[in-house]
């Protein structure tokens, strides 16, 4: 596990990250606000919180290894201009089988997509029904909920314990390195080092040769891109912000 995260402060703040408390989210917001007031949001209800202020700082996944950008958070980016990326934490994800029966029981496993494409060659092997959930926390608590052998759930070591459901099978997503990449948003600019990850947003004009020119300016000054990312401008068929 790498943890990059330097900016401390003596106060306490309202620290929003997405939920609830047994997602992984939360796990990493644990991790390193640990004297903080947490609290768990639904994607939708942090974008609110953001956009009114009712946190000072949040925790969200932004990219999968597996499964590549999280979009509704590259379109948060783009739709709140007050609040700017102030460190990243890269996270190990484990997916685990979590439910009160034998895996040879199983009829059906609750996930949220992700989750459920992180582990397609388990599940493909097993030959089981799958269901979406709104998070990977959201399907254990269904199981806790129905404690039917029957139904199992993929999520964390720390939803299994909070919830008091056995551990089926740990490990099950279909490579080892399945990492997130994790954002904290925070409404002051970090100090400029000379050794940072800048994250830009832009838009070019829809003409042959135009992102080319933008993408040769990076060449030009020897800085190595580490991603881009296009996403529709919700404004017009065709048209892209890219990041």
């Amino acid at each position: 596990m790498f943890i990059k995260y330097q900016e401390r402060k003596e106060e306490t703040m309202k620290v929003g990250y997405l939920g609830p408390e047994e997602s992984f989210s939360g796990e990493v917001a644990v991790s390193i606000f640990k004297e903080e007031d947490l609290i768990p949001f639904s994607s939708f209800e942090l974008t609110e919180a953001l956009k009114n202020s009712i946190v000072q700082k949040a925790v969200l996944p932004i990219e999968n290894s597996l499964e590549g950008p999280i979009n509704w958070v590259l379109d948060l980016l783009v739709n709140n201009n007050q609040f700017f990326i102030q460190d990243e934490i890269i996270w190990l994800i484990e997916q685990n089988l979590i439910g009160f029966g034998k895996i040879s029981e199983i009829k059906t496993i609750y996930s949220n997509p992700q989750a459920l494409a992180q582990c397609a060659q388990f599940l493909n092997r097993l030959k089981v029904k799958t269901e979406n959930t709104d998070s990977t926390s959201a399907a254990v608590q269904l199981v806790a909920k129905k404690k039917n052998s029957e139904i199992a759930a993929i999520g964390s070591k720390r939803a299994a314990k909070l919830y008091k459901i056995p551990i089926i099978k740990e490990g099950i997503n279909d490579t080892p390195q399945n990492w997130t990449r994790f954002i904290i948003l925070g409404e002051e600019q970090r100090d400029i080092t000379g050794q940072d990850k800048t994250s830009l947003v832009f838009e070019v004009e829809n003409r042959p040769g135009s992102l080319c020119e933008v993408l040769e300016e990076f060449a030009r000054e020897n800085i190595n891109m580490t991603m881009i990312i296009s996403r529709p401008s919700k404004r017009q068929l065709g048209e892209y912000i890219f990041f």
